[in-house]
């Protein structure tokens, strides 16, 4: 096979507007061939900004990353319409639109996914990250001194336990393992 073929391509989603998305629509079903002399596309990864060309019309939009990985595959390749073949993961999205004041490029994140079952799923599926740096490095510390105690504790030849919480009226009482 033609390593062409099997490379993995880098894709993202392009949203457009209706209109505009029903003429591209045509012009990829109709006459693919000639979508490059009417499209062009110009990618900033700087600042995150994407600048459309169709038909002497300029769309402005911005890069957005996507809070899941959609997948995309491809079933038609040499002539095998039974097999799908995984060509790569889709991470972005330039979402476009007439006017340049209607594009923000400061927000590289976006919260919701593609369809509406996935609204605000960054905020529902995910976990939560801990941001407050005093709670995180407290919690690095228990845990690398709770890594301490049990190493020393597999490392000793004769082990005490003592329940200090003991209500008052019982006995102290203490296990010696050995």
């Amino acid at each position: 096979m033609d390593d062409e073929k099997t490379q993995l391509e880098e894709q993202f989603i392009l949203r457009l507007p209706k209109d505009e998305a029903r003429e591209i629509r045509n012009m990829i079903n109709y006459k693919p061939e000639r979508i490059s002399k009417y499209l062009k596309m110009d990618l900033n990864t700087a600042d995150n900004s994407v600048t459309v060309s169709w038909c002497n019309k300029r769309l402005y939009g911005a890069l957005k990353k996507l809070p899941t990985i959609v997948e995309s595959y491809k079933t038609n390749i040499c002539n095998n319409r039974s097999n799908l073949f995984k060509t790569a993961d889709i991470c972005y999205m330039a979402a476009c639109s007439k006017d340049v004041d209607e594009i923000t490029t400061d927000k590289v994140e976006t919260i919701h996914g593609l369809c509406p079952p996935l609204k605000n799923v960054k905020k529902k599926r995910f976990r939560k990250t801990l941001f407050n740096k005093e709670l995180a490095l407290e919690a690095e510390w228990i845990s690398k001194e709770l890594y301490y105690l049990l190493s020393t504790d597999l490392e000793a030849v004769k082990k005490n336990v003592e329940d200090n919480n003991a209500p008052a009226n019982s006995k102290q009482f203490s296990y010696s393992f050995y």
